[in-house]
C-alpha cells in the first residue's frame, strides 16, 4: 500500500442513468447550458437505425438547432478530426454532443481540442502539447457498452499514415454529462455487445491490477467486473432482455471511471497497434489478448488476480490465491469462447512474418500512455512472444 498512501481522485462527470433518460433530460441539460447550436458527432450506422433524427427532431421542435456529423469511422482518423473542426466553426455551433459508441465520442472530444486550439490535433498527441483551454460544452450519449470514453480524460486518435493510434490527454477533455440509457443500446447486435462488454472487462481488470491502483478505483473495478460476469452471458443468449443489457452498459461507466483513475496496462498497448495497422475492432483485439497478457502479468500481482478468479469461480475462496490465480487465464479463456470471441487473430487471414511481429512490439513499446501502468515490467522480447502466441503462422 506504500505507492496508495497519497493518492487524488476526482470523478467529475454527472452521470445520468435510467430508461428514456434520453428522452427526458437530454433537452433540459440544453436549456439550462444556454446552448443553441448543437454539433452531434455520430457514425452513419446509428444515422440509418433512425436514432440520430428522434433526438435531432426533439430538439427542432424547441428551437435548438443541430449540426448533424456522420462520418465517424471506427478508430477516428486525424484529417477526419479536422474535417468536423472546421464543419464545426463554419456553423457556429457552441457545444458538442456526442452519440456512439469509443470512437464518437473521442472523435468528439479531440474536435473540442481542434476547435480550441490552434495547430494539428497530433500536435496534442501524447500530451506533446498541452491541450490549455476548456474545450466547448460536451455531452455524451454511449450506444455501446463498453467504451467507458463517456467519463475518461483522453480521446485516442489514428493517424492511418502511420498506422499508429495515439493518445491525446487532458482533463478538459472529460464530458461534462454522460446520459446512460439502455434504449440506447437495444439496436445493438450481440456480437457487438460481446465484443464492447469485453473491452469493459478489460478496463476494469486492468485498472484493478495498474501500479495506479487505488482502494478508490479497486471498488469500482471490482464491481464493474461482477456486473460484466453476471450479466454479459444472460445478455448474449437473450438480446431482447434489456435488464442484464442496462447492467452491462451501467457495468462499462462503472469500468471506464475505474481505468480514468488507474490507467491501463499491456493489453490496450497490444490491441492499439492490431487496431491500427489492422483495423481489428477494439474490444476484439483487447479480449483476444486478454488471457495471453494475463498469463505474462501473473507473477506480479497473484493475490489480485486470485480475487478475479474468485469472482468468475466463487468455489475458488476454498482454494490459497497461488491456487486460485492459476485458474485465471483458462476462466477467461472460457468465458470469451462463451459468447465467440475467437481465441487469436489466426481468423484475419494476414501473412505473418518476423518483421510484422518486430514493428507491432514495437509500436506497443511505444504506447505511452499504457505501459507505464502495467503491473510487470514489459520488455520487447516478452510482447514479441505474445504477439507470436495470438498470430498463428
Amino acid at each position: 500500500m506504500l505507492q496508495n498512501q497519497y493518492f487524488s481522485s476526482c470523478l467529475s462527470t454527472i452521470v445520468r442513468f435510467g430508461l428514456d433518460i434520453v428522452k427526458n433530460e437530454l433537452l433540459r441539460e440544453i436549456r439550462l447550458a444556454n446552448k443553441s447550436r448543437v454539433f452531434i458527432a455520430t457514425d452513419a450506422g446509428l444515422v440509418k437505425t433512425g436514432l440520430i433524427e428522434t433526438i435531432t427532431a426533439i430538439l427542432m421542435e424547441n428551437e435548438i438547432e443541430s449540426v448533424v456529423f456522420s462520418e465517424v469511422e471506427p478508430n477516428p482518423q486525424v484529417e477526419t478530426i479536422m474535417r468536423g473542426g472546421t464543419i464545426y466553426t463554419q456553423n457556429s455551433c457552441d457545444m458538442i454532443l456526442a452519440i456512439g459508441g469509443g470512437s464518437s465520442m473521442d472523435f468528439a472530444k479531440a474536435v473540442g481540442v481542434v476547435v480550441t486550439h490552434s495547430g494539428h490535433i497530433l500536435d496534442y498527441r501524447r500530451g506533446e502539447k498541452v491541450v490549455a483551454n476548456s474545450i466547448p460544452l460536451l455531452f455524451a450519449i454511449p450506444t455501446t457498452v463498453g467504451t467507458g470514453s463517456e467519463v475518461t480524460a483522453a480521446a485516442v486518435v489514428t493517424d492511418p499514415i502511420v498506422g499508429r493510434k495515439y493518445v491525446v490527454p487532458s482533463s478538459f477533455l472529460v464530458p461534462k454529462m454522460a446520459f446512460i440509457d439502455p434504449l440506447m443500446t437495444i439496436t445493438l447486435p450481440k456480437h457487438h455487445v460481446s465484443a464492447t462488454a469485453l473491452d469493459a472487462l478489460v478496463h476494469a481488470i486492468e485498472s484493478y491490477t495498474s501500479v495506479r491502483a487505488t482502494p478508490i478505483s479497486d471498488g469500482l473495478a471490482l464491481q464493474a467486473i461482477r456486473m460484466i460476469r453476471e450479466n454479459l452471458p444472460a445478455s448474449y443468449a437473450n438480446p431482447d432482455n434489456l435488464e442484464t443489457r442496462a447492467q452491462i452498459q451501467l457495468a462499462s461507466t462503472i469500468a471506464g471511471m475505474a481505468f480514468s483513475l488507474a490507467g491501463l496496462g499491456l493489453v490496450h498497448s497490444c490491441s492499439h497497434p492490431m487496431s491500427a495497422v489492422y483495423n481489428v475492432p477494439h474490444g476484439i483485439a483487447n479480449a483476444i489478448l486478454l488471457p495471453y497478457v494475463i498469463q505474462y502479468n501473473l507473477i506480479s500481482n497473484i493475490k489480485k488476480y486470485a480475487e478475479i478468479a474468485r469472482i468468475f469461480q466463487p468455489e475458488l475462496v476454498l482454494k490459497n490465491d497461488q491456487a486460485a490465480s492459476d485458474e485465471i487465464v483458462g476462466i477467461l479463456t472460457s468465458f470469451n469462447a462463451l459468447v465467440d470471441i475467437p481465441k487469436d487473430f489466426g481468423y484475419l487471414g494476414i501473412e505473418v512474418t518476423d518483421d510484422v511481429i518486430d514493428r507491432l512490439a514495437s509500436d506497443a513499446m511505444d504506447d505511452k500512455g499504457t505501459i507505464p501502468s502495467n503491473p510487470r515490467k514489459v520488455y520487447k522480447e516478452d510482447v514479441v512472444k505474445i504477439y507470436n502466441q495470438v498470430l498463428p503462422r
